[in-house]
């Protein structure tokens, strides 16, 4: 039996992060994955932070995270790849300026800086943007990081301070513990006992708190990520539309992100995931016709990962009410960008302070969805 203070389920960036801010502030932390952390949804994304395309409601948290993305590169010394750009969230239809007023105003009520610009301004930014962009957003809050070694170089860090990191620990059932807290069962035999535990298990974080009693619906996703050859730096900001995100890394690739989805079957095989050469086609086509430059570059590769969407695209972040310690954070929209947010919002929660309390402004799960929910939803066939 492993002993801990805190057992963390799930090493994707909510529970990379988790482990870190805890282990920093002198606990005792294990964290376990039924794989290799950041495996899923937090290692296949682009990495992209855009505030400007946030929930109002999530919209404070996506700031505390940006803050924490900061914390960790340039005050930790985690080498996150992360670079705040600042970022444009540009429209090409007459109808869609309405947005931009609705960003314009949940940024003022928080008074984050927010600047609109006209088609001149923005081809002032971006010289190499299309003719067809009539107005955009901009953010210097925005940026981006390194999805392929941010999640790892945290937990890295966290192991340094002296966490304990398992991997191919499949958690099937928790337990009250006689002596103290409670009590983990992992597939191989192996029991953890922990005087509280966070679930952060992404997309498949349901399967596990179905049993507690927790239900959350998760709409199941398959985007698709496309990385160019390395070009001479011409893209200066992360760029979102209504329907993609591209930015240059510091590398010289672009990364496009968005658009259509890949294929994938979370309950049949969850290793059955790839992309979509029409919907690759698209989305290519989408980011040539914002940044026609990009039509000179050859694509390198393209894959497709899981990620889970909450109906109001907003996280869920509580403790079990029928299991006292146990806790949950699983996020409902751009999780990667969010991870640390809710993370750091889930400490909150487990240390008895307030936090972001999803049953103000969330609804669960109906019981019908619960009783069609597939047994294996966790990644077990």
């Amino acid at each position: 039996m492993r002993k801990t203070d805190y057992l963390i389920i799930g090493a994707g960036i909510v529970g990379c992060s988790a482990a870190y801010l805890l282990t920093k502030d002198g606990k005792k932390v294990t964290i376990v994955d039924k794989s290799y952390p950041c495996n899923e949804a937090s290692g296949v994304n682009a990495g992209g932070m855009e505030l400007l395309q946030q929930p109002p409601k999530s919209l404070p948290m996506h700031v505390l995270a940006a803050q924490l993305w900061d914390m960790f590169q340039n005050e930790d010394g985690i080498d996150c790849g992360y670079h705040r750009t600042g970022g444009l969230y540009c429209v090409l239809r007459e109808e869609d300026l309405k947005m931009l007023d609705e960003q314009e105003e949940r940024f003022n009520k928080l008074g984050l800086p927010i600047e609109r610009l006209n088609k001149e301004q923005v081809k002032e930014k971006i010289p190499y943007i299309c003719d067809n962009v009539i107005a955009a957003n901009f953010s210097p809050m925005s940026g981006y990081s390194n999805p392929l070694k941010a999640g790892v170089a945290i937990l890295m860090k966290a192991k340094e301070l002296g966490c304990e990191f398992y991997d191919h620990q499949f958690i099937k059932e928790i337990h009250e513990s006689k002596e103290n807290g409670y009590l983990a069962y992992a597939e191989d035999g192996q029991v953890y006992q922990a005087k509280k535990i966070l679930i952060t298990g992404g997309i498949r974080s349901p399967w596990l708190l179905d049993q507690m009693g927790v239900h959350i619906e998760l709409e199941e996703k398959h985007n698709m990520i496309t990385v160019t050859e390395k070009a001479p730096h011409f893209i200066d900001y992360t760029i979102t539309t209504p329907t993609m995100t591209m930015k240059q890394t510091a590398e010289g690739s672009v990364l496009i992100g968005g658009g259509r989805e890949g294929y994938g079957d979370l309950n049949k095989d969850d290793k059955k995931k790839d992309v979509s050469i029409n919907g690759l086609c698209f989305n290519v086509r989408e980011a040539q016709n914002i940044i026609p430059s990009v039509k000179k570059l050859n694509i390198l590769r393209s894959w497709s990962g899981f990620e889970g969407f909450t109906p109001e695209r907003l996280p869920y972040i509580g403790e079990v009410e029928k299991y006292p310690g146990v806790y949950y954070a699983v996020t409902g929209f751009c999780g990667y960008c969010i991870g640390p947010g809710a993370a750091a919002e889930a400490i909150k929660c487990m240390n008895g302070e307030e936090y972001f309390n999803v049953k103000e402004c969330r609804s669960v799960r109906r019981e019908r969805y619960v009783q069609n929910r597939k047994p294996y939803y966790f990644g077990r066939s």
